[in-house]
């Protein structure tokens, strides 16, 4: 089905921007909009990362079990760091070169991705499940445009006097 790693491979290049996003916020000292960008970083990447294990690995796996187990390993490590990092943040204790450390896996980690399973889902996934995906790759995008919309009705704006 072609488009399909398209799809994936833009998910993660929005991911990407909201990675940058957290690192400028971090390495400009604003906690207040880091912690606000660390809510959206975790969902967006925890919600692609369950896609892929829901609806891409079960099926990788009849095709590449030891590459699927890999993937799997990589998104278990990726959460224990989402964790520590998301302490360490509400601690007051995260710093810049812990979050370019993560942001530089999950770039290692895209990479991986798109040079193994996505060829492999655009060309071997069968319609049905590419279909969720997609729809899954969607929801998500909804929700990030429904929240900034949220997010930027809410603001207090000046005060007066």
């Amino acid at each position: 089905m072609k488009g399909l790693y398209d799809a994936l491979h833009r998910d993660h290049q929005r991911l990407d921007e909201v990675f940058e996003t957290l690192l400028n916020r971090v390495h400009a000292g604003d906690e207040e909009a880091a912690r606000e960008t660390w809510g959206t970083f975790e969902r967006e990447l925890l919600a692609h990362m369950e896609a892929e294990e829901s609806l891409l690995l079960p099926l990788f796996d009849r095709f590449n079990p030891e590459e699927a187990g890999t993937i799997r390993a990589e998104h278990l490590g990726i959460r224990a760091q989402l964790a520590e990092m998301g302490t360490a943040l509400e601690l007051h204790t995260l710093r810049e070169a812990k979050v370019d450390n993560l942001i530089r896996a999950l770039r290692q980690h895209a990479a991986h991705e798109e040079a193994e399973l996505y060829p492999w889902a655009d060309r071997e996934l069968p319609k049905p499940a590419a279909d969720r995906l997609y729809e899954r790759l969607a929801a998500v995008v909804d929700a990030v445009k429904r929240s900034a919309h949220r997010s930027s009705t809410t603001r207090p704006g000046p005060q007066a006097p």
